[in-house]
């Protein structure tokens, strides 16, 4: 695993999720932005396909719908951006 990707892996266990996103001790969710929240579940990405690098390195299954995302966002997948972690659900409760 890239050496980036188990700084993230980390953080997002030591938050309460277990290493692989599939496999999580709570339901985990992110939301893409051109920005960092400041949170320690921020985290820089280099373009879209490193994106999906680690979501597949992680387990996570659910990457075809990501570059209509980015589409949708006006962000540009060649670009980097930042994905900022939460827990499921937490996002609506906060809004």
């Amino acid at each position: 695993m890239k050496e980036s990707y188990q700084v993230i892996s980390d953080a997002l266990h030591e938050a309460g999720f277990k290493s692989s996103l599939e496999d999580k001790a709570g339901p985990l969710d992110f939301k893409i932005t051109e920005y960092s929240l400041n949170t320690k579940l921020s985290f820089r990405f280099e373009n879209l396909q490193d994106l999906i690098d680690f979501l597949s390195q992680t387990g996570h299954a659910e990457v075809e719908h990501l570059q209509a995302s980015f589409m949708d966002l006006g962000i540009d997948p060649d670009k980097y951006f930042w994905v900022n972690f939460f827990e499921k659900g937490k996002e609506e409760a906060q809004t």
